[in-house]
């Protein structure tokens, strides 16, 4: 079997695994789902039997997994209790969510290779002290920390970005967030590159690269930097789901309408179908990075092909 469909199978039986597990974990929860969105007023009996019957809440738990899952499979995430599309939800929510990460996810990719690279250069000088400390900070410094000391320093006295909401939108509503969730990344990916790229310079591939009397530029894009991305690929790719969940606390903090508020939301409600919704897109999302990461590495790397 082709090692990529080897790992598309194993990503399919991760998906079902995780999923029941996040459904499982969820309606095991103790509370009434129909008492909360009765709030104040008393159901009949009557009315309560059939609000059971109409979301599957009198059958056992495994059987709301296998109707949840033959939903899934067409396309159907399910509804709340109050009858509401949980893929609606997600289709408002989503779009914020993608964009905080995929910035925050960009800004490790230039931030984190760009001081690494320049670290490597000369081990040991200024720069790489510099860069040293700077990922440091970056590693002990709380993610909410930073974010309400940016958000007050930047936001509110130097005014250079807005405090709160997307109202401005894409870029200027989610550089300040963006950047909060990143510099946690920023570090482990300067660090990795500069070991990576340290490392690679000397190769013997590289030692042989460079008595044919390569050009420097050819040498290091070609052979140094290429085969040291093995590694900080992997990280990124892997790194992609912590940044969602980064999103979802900086959400919080920055007013941001995204998968953060709604399920802090659905969870105050005991909406479970929308919690297993979202946590469920969120493992959707960490198993296509990795299939990516697969995919990229064997660009990178055409040994890994056979494995």
């Amino acid at each position: 079997m082709h090692p990529f469909i080897n790992r598309l199978l194993q990503a399919v039986v991760v998906f079902f695994g995780t999923s029941l597990l996040v459904f499982l974990a969820v309606f095991a929860l103790p509370g009434d789902p129909l008492g909360t969105l009765a709030g104040d007023a008393q159901l009949t009996e009557a009315v309560r039997r059939n609000l059971e019957q109409h979301y599957h809440l009198d059958q056992p738990v495994i059987v709301q997994y296998g109707l949840y899952v033959w939903g899934l499979l067409q396309g159907d995430l399910g509804t709340t209790i109050t009858g509401e599309s949980v893929g609606s939800i997600l289709g408002h929510a989503w779009p914020i969510t993608v964009k905080l990460a995929l910035t925050a996810w960009v800004i490790e990719l230039i931030v984190g290779i760009g001081v690494g690279a320049i670290a490597a250069v000369r081990p040991g000088g200024v720069i790489d002290r510099i860069a040293t400390s700077i990922t440091i900070v970056s590693l002990a410094v709380p993610t909410f920390v930073l974010a309400f000391f940016a958000q007050q320093v930047l936001g509110l006295q130097l005014g250079w970005f807005p405090v709160a909401g997307a109202g401005d939108g894409w870029p200027m509503s989610f550089i300040l967030p963006a950047a909060c969730i990143a510099a946690l990344g920023v570090g482990p990916i300067a660090r990795l590159t500069r070991t990576s790229i340290l490392q690679t310079v000397n190769a013997d591939f590289v030692r042989t690269a460079r008595s044919r009397g390569i050009t420097p530029w050819r040498l290091g894009t070609r052979h140094v930097l290429r085969n040291a991305m093995v590694p900080v690929v992997t990280y990124l790719g892997l790194d992609l789901g912590s940044l969602f969940g980064g999103a979802v606390l900086v959400e919080g903090i920055f007013n941001l309408p995204g998968i953060g508020r709604a399920l802090f939301t659905a969870v105050n409600t005991q909406q479970g179908s929308v919690v297993v919704g979202i946590v469920t897109a969120g493992v959707l999302v960490v198993l296509v990075a990795n299939l990516l990461v697969d995919l990229l590495h064997r660009v990178l790397d055409p040994r890994i092909s056979h494995v």
